[in-house]
């Protein structure tokens, strides 16, 4: 989550509020944080099932064994903002799966390292 936040507020700010200022009120402008809470946890399992299955104990194992995955969830995502936004454009698609997956693959690092210091 902290990732995300400089990524998407600090580094990518202007361009993303572009993007939300052209959708005027289909956008919440202070979304509720219980949601979110729970699409990460969600997320969270998924990882940790894929990690696990894989017996991944270190930082690059976690990356290694969930880039795949991790790609295809975020295009799968991404295609499917193109059916109901209009806004979406395939730069932001792109850019959008690129700064999600790499939020995504350094948490699934650490997932990795934290299990190899349990197994330890």
């Amino acid at each position: 989550m902290l990732s995300g936040f400089f990524f998407y507020e600090v580094l990518l700010k202007s361009y993303f509020s572009k993007l939300m200022e052209s959708m005027g009120d289909c956008v919440i402008k202070e979304p509720p944080f219980l949601p979110m809470i729970v699409a990460h946890l969600c997320f969270t399992i998924l990882l940790w099932i894929i990690l696990n299955a894989n017996n991944v104990n270190s930082f690059m194992g976690g990356i290694q064994k969930s880039w795949l995955p991790v790609l295809l969830i975020m295009v799968w995502y991404d295609a499917w903002l193109f059916t109901f936004m209009p806004q979406m454009t395939l730069q932001t698609g792109i850019i959008d799966v690129l700064t999600n997956g790499l939020c995504t693959l350094l948490a699934a690092g650490v997932m990795g390292w934290v299990m190899g210091q349990f197994k330890s």
